[in-house]
């Protein structure tokens, strides 16, 4: 956070040196080149009257100017708090089914069991979330979850870590299973 405010604040303080700079003590001078763009300058177009180029102060369009932002110990230590709460999980890695098995289960169950380490840190609002076929089946604390009466046939699995504002912190990669049940 601290690094994109003291971003902004570089670009608004060149922006307002420009400004200054181009302002003060500077002629502008206005023509079309032989392909019909406007060039802008400092210095009067080539082969062309200096008086007729020169374009008034007053046709110039208004520039706005944002008031830079302030950067007190106060707003360094609200962005220090929200690093520290930043939870790096080095591992989010679906452990069954495997990717690319097959399961064979007459009655449909499968069972999605899930690695997360570290923990969730629900105390943070952090959620699992699994999915199977683009379909959220569970979502909380628990990494395992039982589908019943699934179809047979081929299907999808991913899950993610989410904040208490929804943004995904870490997802894995889709895993694919195919189900075979018993048909007569």
């Amino acid at each position: 956070m601290y690094q994109r405010n003291l971003k902004y604040m570089k670009v608004i303080l060149f922006m307002a040196f420009s400004v200054l700079a181009i302002s003060a003590n500077a002629e502008l001078f206005k023509w079309k080149d032989a392909d019909g763009n406007v060039i802008f300058s400092d210095q009067p177009p080539p082969g062309i009257d200096k008086v007729e180029s020169e374009v008034e102060q007053e046709s110039l369009p208004h520039i706005n100017t944002v008031p830079a932002l302030d950067i007190t110990e106060s707003n360094k230590s609200k962005s220090s708090k929200k690093e520290a709460n930043k939870v790096a999980y080095t591992n989010l890695t679906i452990v069954s089914p495997l990717h690319d098995s097959e399961v064979r289960e007459n009655s449909g169950k499968v069972q999605i069991n899930v690695r997360v380490e570290p923990e969730i840190f629900a105390e943070r609002g952090h959620q699992l979330i699994i999915y199977m076929d683009g379909v959220e089946v569970s979502k909380g604390e628990s990494t395992s979850v039982l589908i019943d009466n699934v179809d047979r046939g081929t299907h999808d699995i991913k899950a993610s870590i989410v904040n208490n504002q929804g943004f995904v912190l870490r997802e894995t990669r889709v895993t694919t299973f195919t189900l075979h049940r018993f048909h007569i």
